[in-house]
């Protein structure tokens, strides 16, 4: 696995210049993420991805309140704006009533959900994990099917602390920021 710093110096390998968020949406095309101002063109996710996200979901909506929703992908998410914009596309999103009701997210949702494949394991543990502290996402989970894992991150400062940790064999609780109760097997149903 690449180190932290081999894959901030890959992305930034190849820099043309900066896309700005009118050109981006103007793409109007699904799967692509917007990344320091660069396209990144995402893998459409497997069966058993799909199964995770579908099997969390199910499980978030029936814990949340009145006034939130939970969004899956693909969602544009404008993590920031500026020279070189950030939009990412994550698996899941809770979010207010209200942010459900736009076009795309541009204030961060209450958590954020990856499930990782292959192909988006070095994105989703490093990559991802900076940019949504840094753009101030309280909470975020991450799902490892191979494990079966569940891990609960919050966020302090411009970084993310484990608070929890369910591995599949045994059934737990995650508690903030709502209450989820299950045996990460029941992800690979």
């Amino acid at each position: 696995m690449a180190t932290v710093e081999e894959m901030e110096q890959a992305e930034q390998t190849v820099v043309r210049d900066a896309m700005s968020l009118d050109d981006f949406f103007a793409l109007d095309i699904e799967l692509v993420e917007l990344v320091e101002g660069q396209p990144v063109l995402l893998s459409a996710a497997t069966g058993p991805h799909q199964v995770a996200v579908t099997e969390l979901l199910l499980r978030l909506v029936g814990s949340l309140p009145a006034t939130h929703r939970v969004l899956t992908s693909p969602i544009d998410w404008v993590l920031w704006d500026g020279p070189r914009p950030t939009v990412r596309q994550p698996d899941l999103a809770v979010v207010t009533r209200e942010q459900a009701r736009e076009r795309r997210l541009t204030e961060p949702p209450m958590l954020v959900v990856e499930v990782l494949s292959p192909s988006s394991i070095e994105r989703d543990l490093v990559a991802k994990r900076r940019d949504y502290a840094r753009a101030g996402c309280a909470h975020y989970w991450i799902v490892n099917l191979t494990v079966p894992e569940v891990v609960a991150l919050h966020a302090e400062g411009d970084d993310y602390v484990e608070v929890a940790r369910l591995v599949g064999g045994t059934t737990g609780t995650l508690h903030e920021p709502v209450e989820v109760t299950l045996d990460p097997r029941q992800l690979l149903a």
